[in-house]
């Protein structure tokens, strides 16, 4: 099944049955695909260009396996967007979910800004690894959430793919998050 993109240049098509699903991308001029039932959901923005699915700090980097640690997840990335990148860059990566604390990177921006532990904002969107509704506990991969500030204004993780924002008050610690929302 394939959607075109609205105001944009690229039209996708899927291959109907075959597994395939092409989700447009309304006035921007990427398409984002992804494998229904398989590994792999992209995340579109509307209005924009490929999805932010992580930002935060970069906590080691494996060039050989073509992969880092950042917010708990483990993100493959290529050997040119690893080139540049050191621990502790805080960086803001837009691609895909591919499991329960996997992600693969379209693009890898890295701040000129320093991350500062409990004063910047990071975000994660992933596979929900589990959910403790009765303490107000999420993960994604091996990141700790507590999600209870958002509570106010969202509804509990529930569903597959689910973002949160927030702040991590200790490096490497649990995330706080004030702003969370279902993605499928």
């Amino acid at each position: 099944t394939a959607t075109g993109i609205e105001g944009g240049g690229v039209t996708a098509t899927g291959i109907e049955g075959g597994g395939v699903a092409t989700i447009g991308i309304e006035g921007g001029g990427v398409t984002a695909t992804g494998i229904e039932g398989g590994g792999v959901t992209t995340i579109g923005i509307e209005g924009g260009g490929v999805a932010g699915i992580l930002a935060g700090p970069v906590d080691s980097i494996d060039r050989v396996n073509g992969v880092f640690q950042s917010m708990g997840q483990i993100v493959m990335a290529s050997p040119s967007m690893l080139a540049g990148m050191r621990e502790g860059d805080f960086v803001s990566v837009a691609g895909s979910v591919v499991s329960q604390g996997w992600l693969y990177a379209d693009d890898v921006s890295i701040s000129s800004d320093a991350y500062i532990p409990g004063a910047t904002e990071v975000s994660v969107t992933g596979l929900l690894t589990s959910v403790d509704n009765e303490n107000g506990i999420a993960q994604i991969g091996d990141l700790r959430i507590d999600y209870t500030a958002s509570l106010g204004s969202a509804a509990a993780p529930s569903g597959a793919i689910w973002s949160f924002k927030g702040i991590r008050p200790v490096e490497r610690g649990v995330m706080v998050s004030d702003r969370s929302g279902d993605i499928e």
